[in-house]
């Protein structure tokens, strides 16, 4: 698909609104390729052009979401680091990134969503993290063989906060949150 090409723009916001909102009803893997035609006004000709099934398409979908994740996250961590200043709240995208996929989000920590999709979440940000360490921590690096562990430690702590946002309805705004968190890490 050409990404900005407005058609594909706009095929790709109405099949996403469709499959949250049949999601809301039902489990994914019971969702039809027809339904979602149906519901997002597309052709199962063009479909099938871009996608095998509805979980492949889901995957494209969630892979897109993770790769904006770590892109917002990326963003931090290159702020901090190369202006060498300390944390700012305006200098954390995470949330703001949480915020705007709010409704993705709420599938993914609902508690009838499978694990694997938190899964997926966990092992991109614990990619991040440990990348992120291993950058700045170098040759000191923990060698008595729990930095896995520490790394885990710090991906399920930020998956943990954006889990409590979710659980409070998103209710925070984005701006508080970027200050709970500097309370938090301080």
């Amino acid at each position: 698909m050409n990404e900005m090409d407005l058609r594909v723009i706009k095929t790709k916001q109405s099949l996403e609104k469709a499959l949250f909102d049949l999601l809301k009803h039902k489990p994914l893997e019971q969702i039809t390729v027809t339904e979602l035609c149906e519901q997002s006004g597309i052709t199962r000709k063009t479909f099938y052009l871009h996608y095998e099934n509805v979980p492949n398409y889901f995957e494209e979908f969630i892979a897109q979401l993770l790769d904006q994740l770590e892109e917002s996250l990326q963003k931090t961590t290159n702020l901090h680091f190369q202006s060498d200043q300390q944390l700012e709240p305006q200098m954390i995208y995470v949330f703001e990134h949480v915020y705007k996929n709010r409704e993705v989000y709420q599938f993914i920590f609902n508690s009838n969503s499978h694990f694997v999709y938190y899964e997926m979440f966990f092992k991109r940000i614990k990619s991040l993290f440990k990348n992120s360490i291993e950058m700045v921590e170098g040759s000191r690096k923990d060698d008595s063989g729990d930095f896995e562990f520490v790394v885990a430690y710090h991906t399920n702590a930020i998956l943990g906060v954006i889990y409590e946002w979710y659980l409070g309805g998103f209710e925070k705004s984005v701006d508080e949150m970027n200050h709970l968190l500097l309370k938090i890490i301080k």
